[in-house]
């Protein structure tokens, strides 16, 4: 029993090691601290904290230096979330869910940009969303940095999609969608069926048959962890895939005002070449799946308009219900100046 215990403590004090927000060097002036991300390394989000991490080295003259822990390393979704809100975890670049405010989905509701310089403008400073995110993460006691433009997100599946051509043809093709009310309107309004299954068991549950297909990630995240069991690939873009980069406001009142605006400064960097590098991304990963023989289903701007306008007609209602009328009309100002930037 006592070496039970003294192992407990040990793993203890390393798990405290790892997670400390702030470790000082013997001049007082060195910190390090821990990013999490959820996806694999290989991807541009993981690049992307990888930059980040080399960039503020390198601007910090070494002084503040940051561990990258992509895949999840840290623990789930919202265990990252609740170490950036307590600080034991400082940095964090990944989807950031409903969980504590619905003004998380106004990303993801369907079809919001219809091309990419909406969709950078929607992500821009200047948006309300950038601006909501801005405030409900400061009332969740986290702080927003900037948005990691992963892509826009269309539907694999291993079965026959049916006529999704038509948003009200019912289909029979269970779609698995994030924690998210948005993407459960969208893809409900495409006529599918959906359901909430936790990310590491969704390779098994499409072999398994207790799902068919998944929205929520970009081609090239479908070619990289679905590739070799995906039979279709629908390019529907109705949902932009932005990522939030998040800092702990513990870790924040902890560092030197100089290197808080080196970090802010490196992430609006790092944030600006998300959106210029995004579609490149994007084509690259349904091309890659096209020589792996998934079928990409034909899918034209034309089509894309039909069916958004009968998706928003059909969400109209749920979304006012939802969000309210106040966060709708900030929404709809961004909808209206993105069409005025392009």
């Amino acid at each position: 029993m006592k070496t039970s215990m003294n192992t407990l403590a040990m793993a203890a004090f390393a798990f405290a090691l790892l997670f400390a927000a702030t470790v000082y060097g013997a001049d007082g002036k060195r910190y390090t601290l821990t990013m999490t991300g959820q996806d694999a390394e290989g991807l541009p989000s993981t690049n992307a904290m990888h930059k980040i991490a080399d960039e503020v080295k390198a601007r910090t003259d070494g002084k503040v230096r940051i561990k990258v822990y992509p895949s999840n390393q840290l623990g789930e979704a919202k265990l990252q979330y609740q170490g950036i809100m307590d600080g034991s975890i400082d940095m964090m670049l990944g989807y950031l869910d409903p969980t504590y405010s619905q003004a998380f989905d106004v990303t993801t509701i369907p079809f919001l940009a219809s091309n990419y310089d909406e969709i950078a403008y929607i992500a821009s400073k200047e948006s309300n969303c950038y601006k909501l995110f801005e405030e409900n993460c400061a009332a969740t006691d986290m702080v927003f940095l900037g948005f990691f433009l992963n892509g826009v997100n269309g539907i694999f599946s291993v079965k026959d999609l049916g006529d999704y051509q038509d948003p009200d043809a019912r289909k029979t093709a269970l779609i698995r969608i994030a924690n998210s009310v948005t993407y459960k309107m969208g893809i409900e309004a495409m006529g599918y069926p959906t359901v909430t299954i936790p990310w590491p068991d969704t390779y098994t549950s499409l072999q398994t048959g207790v799902m068919d297909g998944m929205t929520g990630i970009p081609s090239y995240m479908v070619d990289q962890n679905f590739g070799d069991i995906a039979k279709y690939f629908l390019p529907l873009d109705m949902f932009m895939e932005t990522n939030a980069i998040l800092i702990s406001p513990v870790t924040r009142d902890s560092l030197p005002k100089e290197y808080m605006d080196i970090i802010q400064q490196v992430v609006d960097e790092v944030s600006a070449e998300s959106l210029k590098t995004t579609e490149a991304n994007v084509n690259a990963g349904i091309e890659s799946l096209r020589a792996k023989n998934v079928t990409i289903l034909p899918f034209s701007n034309e089509d894309r308009d039909r069916v958004a306008r009968r998706v928003r007609e059909k969400t109209a209602g749920a979304l006012l219900d939802y969000f309210g009328k106040d966060i709708l009309d900030k929404v709809q100002e961004d909808i209206a100046n993105a069409g005025k930037a392009r």
